[in-house]
């Protein structure tokens, strides 16, 4: 993959032509053989990176303890199902019809879920993967305490089975009004959230044998279905009422019965499982590992859905062990999502999240085409798993406005305050020794590998600025002690020219 010009190429028009996906490198392994390489910093990196937001260095070195990746596996997936749920705010029990009271509410909520995604581990990943998923937008539904709810259901489920998520998702409150489903009842049916339920959260639109999943009958029938749900606003639940319920006969994925809205679910996991189990893999290989989907590894993830009763934890361990998520072709290969680049760098530096700096990151995501609960579809985010689309997330437009997060963050500019890299450096090098200082901070913050020469250069062209050329390596390197001795904050700038050259590199905006 040649990075630069990946980069730099700016996304096309919506649904515009687009050329043909670019697969990973045809030597990849195309199955889910388990990982039998050495278990080192590179790889417990590359592990954390795709399974939280930004590779803080003690998440990193705690992966690695774990001496293999089946071991840091299971232990982020144990954390992840043991977290306690955050607190929800005062209001979360309470609708208002003030817009402006609205407005608050969800940035507080936004705020707060950038916090736990910075804490929240594998957890929050996979809520904002189901999320993404069965995507709602607060543009439409307008409360706030409906975010929560819906929220709240999402972390309740992210790393667990599958069904609960698909029978309970249509009754949140949030789903209720963004797909009509409040207003489908007996005699006037609203087809919206039965055809979503099929096309975008289930089965997808053709199987792995390439045939359609579903016909216009099945949503129609579906659709009767479902009917009965409406929102309790007092309770802010989704509450059924058999009045508003069709109890008539109905023939739903060829099946006649009574059916309701959990008959549904259990219809499309029954009698069209395979699709099912294909169209939630291709998703979770989107997710972790790359946009365009390998086929031998999906029909294996596939696999593991349908013979665990689509249980995901055991497709995700399948998959983070697998010896074709560490492969060199895989590091590096995706873009970072906005919410990945802004909360992945404050990680990464050790830089606090405050409230104005989570603030800051909340209207740089919304810019950037990433504003968490206002999706901008019911199809989520193209960035995501689009195969012709994946690069919407670095543009001309925003690769601008991303580098600029990064630079203010390491110069202390706007919100942030003043940067003292020395913490970071004493955490993950030797701060007498400039070309490794180069070298270890590179690997940090860099999930493409740089070339020794690469590094030694970034260092010459930063940390040794001035030192004479004729000078020999020993000599640049005492040279930096002398700096570091006589003049610490000097020391300090060079340090962050360093950051600063590391974090403009095309490479950073890859994970």
């Amino acid at each position: 993959m040649d990075r630069r010009a990946f980069l730099g190429r700016a996304r096309a028009a919506r649904r515009a032509p687009a050329p043909p996906p670019v697969p990973l490198h045809a030597s990849l392994p195309a199955t889910l053989t388990p990982y039998a390489g050495p278990w080192t910093l590179r790889e417990a990196a590359h592990l954390v990176r795709r399974t939280h937001v930004g590779g803080a260095r003690a998440d990193v070195v705690g992966a690695l303890t774990r001496g293999s990746a089946t071991a840091a596996v299971n232990a982020m997936i144990s954390s992840a199902q043991a977290r306690p749920l955050p607190d929800s705010p005062s209001w979360a029990t309470t609708l208002t019809t003030n817009d402006g009271q609205n407005t608050d509410r969800m940035y507080q909520w936004q705020r707060g879920w950038y916090a736990e995604m910075s804490a929240g581990a594998l957890r929050e990943k996979m809520a904002l993967f189901w999320h993404d998923h069965f995507a709602t937008g607060h543009g439409v539904y307008r409360h706030a305490a409906f975010a929560v709810h819906y929220l709240t259901f999402l972390r309740e489920n992210a790393v667990g089975p599958f069904r609960p998520l698909l029978v309970g998702i249509g009754k949140t409150p949030a789903m209720l009004r963004f797909l009509n489903n409040e207003l489908n009842r007996a005699g006037q049916i609203n087809e919206n959230y039965a055809r979503e339920l099929l096309e975008l959260f289930s089965v997808g639109l053709v199987g792995p044998d390439g045939q359609p999943t579903y016909t216009q009958t099945d949503v129609r029938e579906a659709a009767r279905a479902l009917t009965g749900w409406i929102i309790n606003e007092a309770t802010i639940r989704g509450q059924f009422v058999a009045a508003r319920h069709d109890a008539g006969q109905k023939t739903v994925l060829g099946q006649t019965g009574a059916w309701d809205h959990d008959d549904v679910v259990d219809l499309i996991l029954t009698h069209r499982a395979d699709a099912v189990a294909h169209f939630l893999a291709t998703k979770l290989y989107a997710w972790f590992v790359h946009p365009v989907p390998n086929a031998g590894v999906v029909a294996e993830i596939a696999a593991v859905l349908r013979a665990t009763d689509f249980d995901v934890p055991a497709a995700l361990r399948a998959l983070l062990t697998s010896a074709h998520f560490y492969d060199a072709a895989v590091v590096g290969a995706r873009l970072k999502t906005p919410v990945e680049l802004t909360l992945g760098l404050l990680r990464e530096l050790g830089l606090p999240l405050s409230t104005a700096v989570s603030e800051s990151v909340r209207e740089l995501t919304q810019t950037l085409g990433q504003e968490v609960l206002n999706p901008p579809s019911v199809e989520g985010w193209v960035g995501y798993d689009d195969p012709l689309e994946y690069r919407a997330w670095v543009t001309t437009g925003t690769l601008p406005e991303r580098r600029g997060f990064a630079d203010d963050a390491v110069a202390g500019r706007g919100v942030f305050g003043a940067y003292d890299p020395l913490p970071l450096v004493d955490q993950i090098s030797d701060r007498t020794q400039p070309y490794t200082i180069a070298r270890d901070l590179a690997a940090h913050l860099l999930a493409p590998p740089l070339s020794e020469a690469e590094t030694d250069a970034l260092a010459d062209a930063t940390l040794l600025d001035g030192a004479p050329e004729n000078y020999t390596r020993a000599q640049r390197i005492s040279f930096w002690a002398e700096v570091m001795i006589l003049s610490p904050g000097t020391g300090r700038e060079r340090l962050r020219a360093l950051l600063a050259a590391l974090v403009n590199l095309p490479e950073y905006q890859l994970v």
